[in-house]
């Protein structure tokens, strides 16, 4: 029998279709070499046991949540869900996005610093200088517009990227 926590499998396969996130809180991890993700996230080794993790809040931990593809579609899920489930207004989908990220209100100077990283983020994809179908890479169906959409996502990478959201205490 082949024990899986040293050897490398051969391959993975990524689902395509309605089974692809039916198992996305499981994660292949070996004792001896853990994921590099997990690593970033400054993860414990496999080799003991650890009651307790400390706090945190490495570069590497925000370079991989605004690069690894599951940080991403965890944008993108977030994005979707702001989207679908708050007002028309902007200002009603900046508190869902917040209070889903950070499990609060956010504040004035939040809110105003939200609303001015939309309107950068507009103003970037109207200049042509992002492209809001290569964002938003769905094929959810979704009732507004994909440049909407595509600035929503931009702004769930940073919601997820802060601080607060990483460390929940």
């Amino acid at each position: 029998m082949i024990d899986n926590n040293f050897v490398k499998p051969e391959y993975w396969i990524a689902a395509e279709d309605d089974e692809r996130y039916r198992r996305s809180i499981y994660l292949f991890r070996k004792r001896s070499m853990p994921d590099p993700v997990l690593g970033g996230f400054d993860a414990p080794n496999g080799d003991f046991s650890c009651a307790r993790r400390l706090r945190s809040n490495s570069p590497l931990s925000a370079l991989a949540s605004l690069n690894e593809p599951v940080f991403l579609e965890a944008a993108r899920a977030l994005a979707f869900r702001v989207l679908r489930e708050s007002g028309t207004s902007e200002q009603e989908r900046i508190d869902l996005a917040f209070r889903l990220c950070t499990g609060r209100h956010a504040l004035e100077q939040e809110k105003e610093s939200l609303r001015s990283f939309l309107a950068s983020q507009r103003a970037r994809i109207d200049a042509g200088e992002l492209n809001a179908a290569e964002i938003v890479a769905s094929d959810q169906p979704l009732d507004i517009d994909v440049e909407e959409a595509a600035i929503w996502v931009i702004t769930a990478r940073v919601m997820m990227n802060l601080d607060e959201t990483l460390n929940k205490n």
